[in-house]
């Protein structure tokens, strides 16, 4: 009988139940979904919370120390300023000290010739035949100190440059001049009591031992080489002497050629081949021979 009356009953009523299980299912979808939504936005919330402390308590403690840092400074800021500017003065005359020292040691290589005229004082010799002339009058008395000294010699040991009959130009007078300094310098150095017996020969060489190009736009270099007998003993005040010099050498190598000669009595007067020895000099010591290579600098001032 129940079956007779739901099939008399109208077709719009025998669809209601579908309808309300789809809305009971929409609500029920709709409510995982937004617990979904609730569990993931308390995690992500939680995450992002916890960023937010570090950063809050990473910036506590930069304001912190720049606190700190600020009253350090404004306390002990005058001391500072007045320590680095007693620094940057102290830099500032050691820097002005060096420049004097180098314009000093580069002028004595940059000098040319002069003399003295008395209608008008020391004169700069301008002219090149004149130049010559007093080029071989001083390298005459440097020869001639040697021949005093108690140092024997060959006339070759100093390298002179010989122009013979020709007049020099310019171009060669300017380094040329520049080695006759190096070799004065020399010949004072030896005429202390560097324990010098024999000049064997001072030779300029085109390059130096060591090539260091780090500082070519700073200066030059002229090298030599110096061969020589000397007293044993003397060897480090002889260094001593060169590298106090007002003209800059710089030594690259020491070479001991030997070291089993002995000194003897020496005879006077000039002996063959143009060398020269001093009158009645005795010398009770063992010598050695030693070659010395090394370079002057040349400021680029």
């Amino acid at each position: 009988m129940d079956a007779g009356l739901n099939n008399n009953l109208p077709e719009e009523k025998k669809q209601n139940p579908p309808f309300f299980l789809s809305i009971y299912r929409f609500w029920i979808i709709t409510g995982v979904i937004f617990l979904v939504m609730i569990i993931v936005f308390f995690t992500v919330n939680y995450s992002l919370l916890k960023q937010h402390t570090t950063i809050h308590n990473d910036l506590g403690n930069l304001s912190s120390m720049l606190e700190r840092y600020a009253l350090a400074k404004t306390t002990y800021n005058n001391k500072w300023i007045s320590a680095k500017e007693q620094e940057a003065n102290i830099y500032n005359e050691e820097i002005e000290k060096c420049r004097s020292l180098i314009n000093r040691m580069d002028n004595q290589l940059e000098m040319t010739f002069s003399n003295n005229i008395p209608e008008k004082g020391v004169v700069k010799i301008e002219d090149e035949a004149l130049w010559k002339q007093e080029y071989l009058k001083r390298g005459s008395l440097l020869l001639t100190k040697l021949e005093k000294s108690n140092i024997e010699f060959h006339e070759s040991a100093l390298p002179f440059y010989d122009w013979a009959a020709n007049i020099p130009a310019w171009e060669e007078i300017i380094p040329e001049q520049k080695r006759f300094w190096i070799l004065d310098a020399l010949v004072n150095i030896l005429l202390k009591n560097t324990g010098v017996t024999k000049l064997e020969k001072i030779s300029f060489k085109t390059v130096p031992n060591n090539i260091d190009t780090r500082y070519e736009s700073l200066y030059s270099t002229i090298p030599l080489t110096i061969s020589l007998e000397l007293e044993a003993e003397r060897v480090q005040f002889l260094l001593n002497e060169l590298l106090k010099s007002g003209i800059p050498f710089v030594i690259e190598n020491i070479n001991i050629e030997s070291t089993t000669k002995k000194t003897s009595h020496m005879n006077s007067g000039k002996t063959l081949g143009s060398s020269f020895k001093n009158q009645d000099a005795f010398m009770a010591m063992p010598v050695i021979n030693i070659l010395i290579d090394a370079y002057v600098i040349d400021f680029k001032t």
